[in-house]
């Protein structure tokens, strides 16, 4: 019986067949690579659609209580960005403080100040800032109790029932907290962290 096919026809199969192999083989890691920088992107575009929520929710309460303009609201922007560098704390965790505060003080200007303070308070204490801001929310206007909870060396230093501006000095000790926290190991690398997804919602 004739052969169907020469042994070089057979030998240029062969090569052909050897030479797809290491194609299909590195086609996996290349899928497996665009799979996941599609997943990537797609985080990074929700993380962007939420941060700009976040600041337009921002942007809201600081129109709805007449006190900021356009130019003004960009420089709360400003502040919560560098506050989110010096002290490792999410510009959304922020945010919502800083709204709460501006509701209780009708001040976006002295809102930026109990802000500052809220987060030394938070970094000394323990205590989260959403808790301390509520807390600080509830001083400023008349109802102290609530500070005196996170800092019971307070009834000490300041003495019980003291006025706001008496416990406010009470908790100066606390001045710089946030940013010594940040400064640790720890802290550091939170806030590496941090600058790391405010780099993936810019992209």
């Amino acid at each position: 019986v004739r052969r169907w096919a020469s042994e070089p026809w057979m030998q240029c199969i062969r090569r052909g067949y050897s030479g797809l192999v290491p194609l299909k083989k590195a086609a996996v890691p290349a899928t497996a690579a665009l799979a996941g920088l599609a997943a990537g992107l797609g985080m990074a575009t929700k993380a962007a659609i939420e941060d700009a929520a976040s600041q337009e929710q921002l942007a809201g309460v600081l129109r709805r209580s007449g006190i900021a303009t356009d130019d003004q609201i960009a420089s709360v922007e400003q502040f919560i960005a560098a506050q989110s560098r010096l002290t490792a704390v999410t510009d959304d965790e922020l945010r919502p403080a800083f709204a709460e505060l501006t509701n209780a003080t009708g001040s976006a200007e002295y809102a930026q100040e109990l802000l500052v303070k809220s987060q030394d308070i938070a970094a000394a204490t323990g205590n989260d800032l959403a808790t301390v801001v509520t807390a600080m929310s509830k001083a400023v206007n008349g109802s102290t109790a609530s500070l005196y909870k996170l800092d019971p060396a307070l009834r000490t230093t300041v003495g019980v029932g003291a006025e706001f501006e008496d416990v406010m000095r009470g908790l100066s000790i606390h001045t710089g907290a946030a940013a010594e926290a940040a400064n640790t190991t720890q802290g550091k690398m939170k806030n590496l962290t941090i600058q790391m997804d405010e780099a993936k919602e810019s992209i």
